[in-house]
């Protein structure tokens, strides 16, 4: 419990730190894309003006008009006519002299009262900044302005502002509007992190218990033959008089166990393969009917061996892709569970067919029969219905879950359910598709 707190502790820290760099990153663009695209008519308007010879001439005049003519201005402008005529309800030009005195006081009028806390820049000429100043309210105007030298007369630097204080509103608006949207949109992401962070960590978790639950088993089934051979081994070693065969049962015990240790290391062995997917499926069209006849022909000697009746029932069949090899381990394991829970005169059928969209197989008996309600637990790894250790059927409780595997392998099913009025009944579906 744990380690499952930790790890999704983790996970959940990793989501909220990733959703706020995200959201920080999109606030910071679309902040910077909408400041751009806010101040560009504004500063091409400025540029327009501060290049347009006749509007600059006409300002220059209404400024010094007291003072007699004033000199038409020389400086390099584009022609009027490349440019748009200027909007001066929205365009300020103010007159300085070369002392940083405001000139043009007369055609400001009331706005001079504003424009008189201006701090003129002469380092800052044919540049767009941005300029704060205090009112006779005590209140920030802002403009953008630009200043180009003219050199005509008295006046020696002309200054075009534009007011920009409803675009500030606006965007301090807007940028309040999108910090409280990032910090809910943020809140609802740690939420979110929350349940994604325990949903992720849901299947990790279960194939972790699964993964510790079937490392326990097969240390524990892997440590009962080894602890058996070395015993047996071990008592050789107290007789060294005695011959082979004296000591044949021990031998045999042990060579026994040796095998049954073998065979358990290549179950545990294809199940890490199918766990992960290095198993491949080998597919080739086959003919079922010769398959079922074959891969069932050494069982029904065995079945006549333990005074048991075993039986094919084939209904209609056709040539399916399969693997031989292991479709044939699945009807082992079938055939091998049918043989150790049917007792002498019992039967066992092997029933087949095949429609236009799947193959089904069904191993029949009519033995002890189910003991569970819960027949999925049959396919867990290391199962067994009475929940003991005992080796009385020589198995692991492997087979079923090796079954599964080989038939999900082959994107099918495997179900259980009781035969009547006796026994068990293993169904496999394999789609044809």
């Amino acid at each position: 419990m744990k380690t499952e707190f930790k790890q999704r502790r983790s996970l959940f820290m990793r989501n909220v730190l990733a959703f706020g760099l995200i959201f920080l990153l999109l606030g910071f663009i679309v902040n910077q894309v909408l400041y751009q695209s806010l101040y560009t008519n504004i500063d091409e308007e400025l540029r327009s003006v501060s290049t347009n010879t006749n509007f600059i001439e006409q300002e220059l005049i209404k400024g010094d008009a007291s003072k007699g003519d004033i000199p038409k201005f020389s400086g390099e402008l584009k022609p009027h006519r490349d440019l748009k005529p200027p909007n001066s309800f929205q365009v300020q030009p103010i007159l300085w002299s070369a002392s940083g005195k405001i000139i043009n006081q007369e055609a400001l009028g009331n706005r001079y009262s504003d424009m008189a806390n201006l701090t003129f820049d002469k380092e800052k000429l044919d540049q767009i900044e941005a300029v704060h100043v205090k009112d006779s309210y005590n209140q920030t105007i802002n403009f953008r302005s630009i200043t180009k030298k003219v050199d005509s007369g008295g006046v020696a630097y002309i200054q075009f502002v534009s007011n920009t204080n409803q675009l500030e509103e606006s965007m301090t608006f807007f940028q309040q509007v999108l910090i409280g949207c990032m910090i809910v949109f943020w809140i609802l992401s740690i939420v979110v992190s929350y349940y994604l962070a325990k949903l992720n960590m849901a299947p990790i978790m279960a194939s972790w218990k699964r993964q510790q639950e079937f490392v326990e088993n097969s240390s524990h089934e892997l440590r009962t033959p080894l602890t058996i051979i070395q015993a047996k081994l071990e008592k050789l070693f107290t007789k060294p008089t005695h011959t082979i065969l004296e000591e044949s049962e021990d031998i045999a015990l042990a060579l026994n166990e040796t095998r049954r240790l073998n065979q358990l290391t290549n179950d545990l062995l294809l199940l890490a393969r199918s766990d992960s997917n290095e198993l491949v499926v080998d597919r080739k069209l086959s003919d079922v009917k010769d398959f079922l006849i074959k891969a069932s022909e050494p069982y029904q000697e065995i079945a006549e061996s333990q005074q048991k009746k075993m039986t094919l029932e084939l209904g209609h069949l056709q040539a399916v892709s399969f693997d031989a090899k292991l479709l044939t381990q699945l009807l082992i394991i079938l055939l091998d569970n049918a043989l150790k829970y049917t007792g002498p005169g019992e039967t066992i059928t092997v029933f087949s067919e095949t429609t236009a969209k799947y193959w089904l197989i069904e191993v029949r008996d009519t033995g002890i029969g189910l003991k569970t309600t819960n027949t999925d637990q049959l396919f867990t790894r290391f199962y067994r219905e009475d929940g003991a250790r005992q080796r009385k059927t020589g198995g692991y409780g492997l087979g079923l879950s090796i079954a599964k595997s080989i038939v999900d392998m082959h994107h099918g099913k495997i179900s259980v359910k009781a035969n009547q009025p006796k026994g068990t009944i293993f169904s496999v579906i394999l789609p044809l598709a």
